[in-house]
């Protein structure tokens, strides 16, 4: 299906990229959690534009955040989805929405959360995402090392 968005349009398997999802395990780690939990409810509106790809919003590849703010607050650095397809006028295309917090959105092939290999995707990142701490559990307890630390460790940078 040819999806037009603003001035970006999109060739996107929907039936692929549910697919995928179906399939896609989740992160069960505690920022994660707070993530899912509440995603839905916070942002109705990027809940609605994801699903135009056939993205579950609260079903990412790839969550990196900061540290528990004073107030009790994650600052989600990025949340990142995979769609099965391909943009048709530019590699790479931005966007803002306003939802309950002004979101940046930034869609391109050039992260690939999941090693995708040899199917035309793109991804989809949202920046700018901070949710409170809803957990019944202290933060930092049993949580896995960041996107960073990760990348880091992969490519011999420890």
């Amino acid at each position: 299906m040819i999806l037009q968005k603003n001035d970006g349009k999109f060739l996107v398997d929907l039936e692929k990229t549910k697919a995928y999802y179906q399939n896609h395990s989740l992160c069960d780690c505690q920022a994660c959690r707070n993530f899912y939990q509440q995603a839905s409810a916070a942002f109705p509106k990027l809940k609605d534009f994801l699903a135009d790809f056939g993205v579950d919003l609260e079903r990412p590849d790839e969550i990196a955040w900061g540290d528990l703010s004073p107030e009790g607050e994650i600052d989600y650095l990025f949340v990142a989805y995979t769609v099965r397809g391909k943009s048709l006028r530019q590699d790479f295309y931005e966007t803002d929405l306003q939802d309950s917090l002004f979101l940046s959105i930034v869609i391109d092939k050039g992260y690939v959360p999941n090693e995708q290999e040899g199917e035309d995707y793109f991804v989809i990142s949202v920046y700018n995402i901070v949710l409170p701490w809803v957990l019944e559990e202290p933060f930092g307890d049993t949580i896995k090392p960041s996107f960073f630390q990760r990348l880091k460790k992969r490519f011999g940078k420890d």
